[in-house]
C-alpha cells in the first residue's frame, strides 16, 4: 500500500540507489587506499575524513531542512555530492589523482551526509499517512541494509576488472538519479506563510538539544548507539586488514561485508514481521547486547566460516535498532523540530564512527586484529545490557494511534 503513493515510491527508489552507490564508493576507496599505502593509519584517516565532518555539517543540515523545502535541500545535496564523487574518476583518467584528493572527496561526503540522513525521516512524514510511519521507517532501514548487501558484492566483482576510481562513476550516477526522482515529487503542502513563520520562530537548535536531554528514551538510545557506532567504526577499519591476513582479496572483503549486510536485511524484515512479547524499549537493549556478543566469534576463531556467521549475526541483531528507536523518537519530536532534532541525534551517533575508525588505526599495531575486535564487541554490546536496566527504556513501547 505504501508503494502506491507515488511520492514515497520515487523517494525510496532514489534513496536506495544512492545508498547503493555510496557503499560501492566506500568499499572501492577503502580497498584503493589500502592497496596504495598498506597502512592501517591511512585507513583510519579515510574513515575520519568520511564521517568526521558530520559533527559540523550535521547541525547546519538541521537548520536547512527546517527552514527550506526539504525536497529542494535534498536535490541540491545530491547534485553537489554527485559532482564531487564524479571528479575522482575524471582526475584518474587525466593522471592527476593523488591520495589527498580521496580524503577531500571523503570529507565533502561527510560534511553533507547528514542532509540525507536527517532529511529522510524529516521528509517521509510529508509523503505517507500517519499510520504508515513505522512501515516507512522499516523501509528506510531496508534501503541501507539492501545497499550493504548489493554494494559490496558489486564492488568486489568490479574491483577485479576495473580500477577503484572507475567505480565512483556509479555513485555519481546514483546521486543524479536520486535528484531526478526528487524533482518528480510534488512539494508537500505548506502552511500559510504567517503560520510557517510562527512555527519556525518557535524552535531553535537549542530546543532540539533540550529535548534530547530531557527525554529519557531519546537520551538513552542516543548514548547507546554512539557507543555501538564507536565500536562499529573500528570493525570497519579492521575488516580489510583481517581479510588480507586470512589470504582473501577484494572479492573476499566484499563477501564479508555482504554477510554483515545480509544479516541486516533479514533482521530488518524480521523486525517488521515478527511480533515479540516484550516492549520495544527492551527489544532495543537486548538486540544491541546480542549484536556485540555475536562478534566474540571472530575473536575466538578467524576461520572464514566463523567470520561469515559472526558478521551475519551481528547484522541480524543490529538492523532492528534503528527501526525500533525511530518509532519511539517520532512519538516525542514535534513536526516543526523534526529536521533539527534528527540532525542532532544522527550527528551525535554518526560522529562516533570516525572516532572508532581513527582509534582502530592506532590501536591495531598494539592489540592485533583479535584484540581490537574483542574490544569492539564489548563497546558495542555492553550498552545494550545497560539499556535493559533502565526502567524508562525498558518500559517504552511503540506508537499507538
Amino acid at each position: 500500500r505504501i508503494f502506491g503513493l507515488a511520492g514515497f515510491r520515487r523517494f525510496w527508489l532514489g534513496f536506495t540507489f544512492s545508498a547503493v552507490g555510496d557503499v560501492i564508493s566506500r568499499v572501492a576507496l577503502t580497498w584503493f587506499v589500502f592497496e596504495l599505502t598498506q597502512s592501517p593509519e591511512a585507513l583510519g584517516l579515510l574513515s575520519l575524513a568520511y564521517t568526521g565532518p558530520v559533527l559540523i555539517g550535521g547541525f547546519v543540515a538541521g537548520e536547512l531542512l527546517d527552514r527550506f523545502d526539504k525536497r529542494n535541500v535534498l536535490i541540491a545535496d545530491s547534485i553537489i555530492r554527485g559532482l564531487a564523487v564524479g571528479a575522482v574518476p575524471l582526475l584518474h583518467v587525466l593522471g592527476l589523482l593523488e591520495l589527498w584528493h580521496l580524503y577531500v572527496v571523503a570529507a565533502m561526503y561527510g560534511s553533507l551526509m547528514m542532509i540525507s540522513l536527517a532529511g529522510s525521516p524529516a521528509l517521509v512524514p510529508d509523503l505517507v499517512d500517519a499510520d504508515q510511519l513505522v512501515t516507512a521507517n522499516s523501509l528506510e532501514t531496508l534501503s541501507f541494509t539492501l545497499s550493504g548487501v548489493i554494494g559490496p558484492m558489486i564492488a568486489g566483482v568490479l574491483l577485479t576488472h576495473l580500477s577503484a576510481p572507475a567505480l565512483l562513476v556509479l555513485d555519481a550516477l546514483s546521486y543524479f538519479f536520486f535528484a531526478l526522482m526528487l524533482l518528480q515529487i510534488r512539494p508537500a503542502r505548506k502552511q500559510p506563510a504567517h503560520l510557517a513563520a510562527v512555527s519556525q520562530a518557535s524552535y531553535r537548535l537549542s530546543d532540539a538539544v533540550r529535548l534530547l536531554l530531557r527525554e529519557p528514551v531519546l537520551l538513552s538510545t542516543t548514548l547507546m548507539f554512539m557507543l555501538f557506532n564507536l565500536g562499529f567504526g573500528a570493525v570497519m577499519v579492521a575488516l580489510p586488514i583481517l581479510t588480507d591476513q586470512i589470504g582473501g582479496g577484494a572479492d573476499g572483503y566484499g563477501i564479508l561485508l555482504a554477510a554483515l549486510a545480509v544479516g541486516e536485511v533479514l533482521g530488518a524484515l524480521a523486525a517488521g514481521t515478527i511480533s515479540l512479547p516484550f516492549t520495544i524499549g527492551l527489544r532495543i537493549g537486548l538486540a544491541q547486547a546480542l549484536a556485540g556478543i555475536a562478534l566474540v566469534g571472530i575473536v575466538i576463531s578467524q576461520s572464514p566460516l566463523v567470520l561469515l556467521v559472526s558478521l551475519f549475526l551481528a547484522g541480524w541483531f543490529s538492523a532492528p535498532l534503528t527501526i525500533w528507536a525511530q518509532t519511539l523518537r517520532m512519538q516525542v519530536i514535534p513536526a516543526s523540530l523534526r529536521g533539527r532534532t534528527f540532525a542532532v541525534l544522527r550527528t551525535l551517533m554518526q560522529g562516533t564512527m570516525p572516532a572508532g575508525g581513527m582509534l582502530a588505526g592506532f590501536l591495531l599495531p598494539a592489540l592485533g586484529t583479535a584484540g581490537l575486535l574483542g574490544g569492539c564487541a564489548l563497546v558495542m554490546g555492553a550498552p545494550g545490557l545497560f539499556g535493559m536496566s533502565l526502567a524508562s527504556l525498558r518500559q517504552a513501547d511503540e506508537i499507538r494511534d
